[in-house]
């Protein structure tokens, strides 16, 4: 995409990545050392992975669960090292359910233009009904 710096287009190719499920290169984003974090992942996610192996190992079977998925970016703002991004996920599970989630997304980047550290926030609520987890009633 022209015209975006290197730090948003990394955000770009980051979601690009996922939605082709290719985890192999989506993974060379990533710095050693990397901090992943789900702030409101409640037990369904770690809320702290720690360093390049254990995001993978984390992610690598995750396409896996879905016959299809998007994230369309709504928004970026950047600030030095720092890109924020809010993007939706539309996404058609195997077996034929849809999961839909609004998320926000902070991506910090190293001078060589890898992530360093990313947090995603996402509606915990929403995740747990639409994966089976949790059976919320609003009455």
């Amino acid at each position: 995409m022209a015209g975006l710096s290197r730090n948003v287009q990394a955000v770009h190719d980051f979601l690009r990545l996922l939605e082709e499920k290719d985890i192999d290169s989506w993974i060379e984003l990533w710095a050693e050392g990397a901090d992943h974090y789900y702030p409101f992942g409640t037990k369904m996610f770690p809320r702290h992975i720690v360093g390049k192996t254990a995001v993978y190992s984390r992610w690598k079977d995750t396409p896996d669960l879905f016959e299809s998925w998007e994230f369309p970016i709504t928004d970026t703002w950047e600030d030095g090292d720092t890109v924020i991004a809010r993007f939706d996920g539309n996404c058609l599970l195997k077996g034929g359910k849809r999961y839909r989630n609004t998320y926000l997304s902070i991506f910090k980047f190293t001078d060589a233009g890898q992530i360093y550290e990313y947090h995603e926030f996402f509606d915990p609520i929403i995740a747990a009904e639409e994966f089976g987890l949790a059976d919320i009633n609003y009455t």
